[in-house]
């Protein structure tokens, strides 16, 4: 079960996530204080860098729309980041941490938590257009589909098939520190 979840996640993070340019990379992803959110977000972030990498090695032609997709890939990490510490604050219980990490990293986010959230953090309103923005823009990207395909493709290339072994580690690790973290919060519950 771990595995199809594990392997579901690689793939749906393999689709999305892109890297780019090193002024990108170097921005950096607030802390939560949540120890699995943090490490997959870091997880997450190194993985668009590999992925990045790839794309400007094996595709340069693709760099242009590699680098608009590592913007937007960034910048929702970003906003869910921000998200997530909401919910931290606000409503802990809604965080579901015993279903594994698809669901633990897929937040119930509902409009009037944006509301009240841009109305605390107006930073966030606007880092909430700028996503919408960002994701039109890349969405007529002429590149993307071909840039989709390429990386959809890559678990199956034997030069890449290591780096994807390595990052579904990763995912393993933050699957158990996880469920370690949340052994440790039904402990004190009791």
């Amino acid at each position: 079960m771990l595995k199809k979840v594990l392997r579901n996640l690689l793939v749906i993070l393999v689709v999305l996530l892109l890297q780019a340019g090193v002024a990108l990379a170097e921005e950096g992803i607030s802390k939560t204080g949540d120890p699995a959110w943090d490490t997959l977000s870091q997880v997450k972030k190194d993985w668009m860098l590999k992925l990045y990498d790839i794309v400007v090695v094996d595709r340069p032609e693709l760099k242009p729309v590699a680098d608009e997709s590592l913007e937007w890939r960034l910048k929702e990490m970003e906003y869910d980041t921000k998200k997530f510490q909401y919910m931290s604050d606000k409503h802990p219980d809604m965080i579901v941490r015993d279903k594994g990490l698809y669901a633990f990293a897929n937040l119930d986010w509902f409009p009037e938590f944006s509301e009240e959230l841009s109305r605390k953090d107006p930073a966030f309103a606007e880092l909430e257009k700028k996503i919408n923005k960002l994701k039109e823009d890349l969405s007529k990207s002429k590149n993307l589909k071909t840039l989709e395909e390429f990386i959809n493709n890559l678990n199956k290339d034997e030069k890449h098939k290591e780096k994807f072994k390595r990052f579904t580690t990763e995912l393993a690790r933050v699957q158990k520190i996880l469920t370690s973290n949340n052994a440790q919060v039904t402990h004190k519950d009791q």
